[in-house]
Formats: C-alpha cells, structure tokens, sequence
C-alpha cells in the first residue's frame, strides 16, 4: 500500500515538473506581416514566427528528440480556396557532436548548426512558394502548432502547446501584387 502511494505522489511530481517546466511562463507566439513576391505564375511568401521560442524551448530543443513544428497554409482567391498544405520545420539536436539538424519542409533544405541563436532565427522564418494560375490578389491563412510528443523517460504524453498557451499563432492577409510585395 506504502507503495502504490508512494508511486502515485512521484508520479504527480513528475508530472507537475513537466507540467511546470522549470520557468513555466507560456510563449505568446505570433507571426509577422506576410510578405509576398508575384513572379508570373509565382507567389513567394516570407513571413516569421515572433515571441515563439522563449522560456524552456533550448531544454527541450537541446534534449536529443525531434521536435516538430508544424505549419498550415490556406490560400484563397475570390473567396475560393485554390491551394491547402501542411509541413514542418524539424529540430534534432546531436549531444555528441553538440550541433542541432533541422528540416525545413517547405524549402526542401537540411541544415546543421552549432548556435541556439542561429538555430532560432532559421526555424521561426518561414518562406513558401505557389505555383499556379496567375493571381494579382489572394488571401493567406497560415497557422502554426506543436503535437504532443512522448517522454520515454516518464513514458508519457507532453503536449508541446502548453508551451504556447494552447493558441495556435495565426495570420489572416490579403496580399495584392505590389501592394505587400517586399
């Protein structure tokens, strides 16, 4: 019996040290104004995530598991959605070598660095192309969030988005061809 309640209360300490992390104080992530380039049938847009990866993100940055940030774009021409994609930008950090692997799924590139600094600069910004029919006036919705990861070492669930007080950072924006070009 002395057991099990031991257990019980190292398992609610465990889970409210992660819970709190040590600095628990959440992110208030936002993105900055989306700039777009029209290139015939070309759109390029650039926009970055603000205030994002404040507080306790180097630790978990920097503890050896992959962590995934995830996009969502939606673009609408005439009220009529003419393109939806989601992809990532990924984070591994190597102890050995004491240099961070990222992906950027939408700029189809693999980096590896050695600054946090650095490293937070490339995964807060954000550049996607779209091809299609030539557009002079679309309107951009893009969304960011985290997934639960799982913690081998207390073999439970974490739900990253606590760290960004559960909102999802999201901007809404008309871009017209030289009117939000860059």
């Amino acid at each position: 019996m002395f057991q099990a309640i031991s257990s019980k209360i190292i398992n609610g300490v465990i889970s409210l040290s992660m819970l709190l992390l040590s600095t628990y104080k959440g992110n208030d992530a936002a993105f900055a104004a989306i700039t777009a380039n029209f290139l015939g049938n070309n759109i390029y847009l650039k926009t970055q995530l603000i205030d994002a990866f404040e507080n306790d993100f180097e630790e978990i940055f920097r503890s050896g598991q992959k962590i995934d940030i995830f996009f969502e774009i939606k673009i609408k021409n005439n009220s009529a959605v003419i393109h939806t994609n989601e992809f990532k930008h990924s984070v591994v950090f190597d102890p050995m070598s004491q240099f961070f692997t990222i992906e950027l799924e939408e700029q189809e590139k693999s980096l590896s660095m050695e600054s946090y600094q650095e490293l937070l600069e490339t995964i807060s910004n954000v550049e996607y192309s779209y091809k299609g029919d030539e557009l002079t006036e679309i309107d951009i919705t893009l969304t960011s969030f985290l997934k639960k990861i799982h913690l081998e070492s207390i073999n439970k669930e974490y739900d990253m988005m606590m760290l960004w007080n559960f909102k999802r950072p999201k901007i809404k924006q008309q871009c017209i061809k030289g009117e939000n070009e860059s």
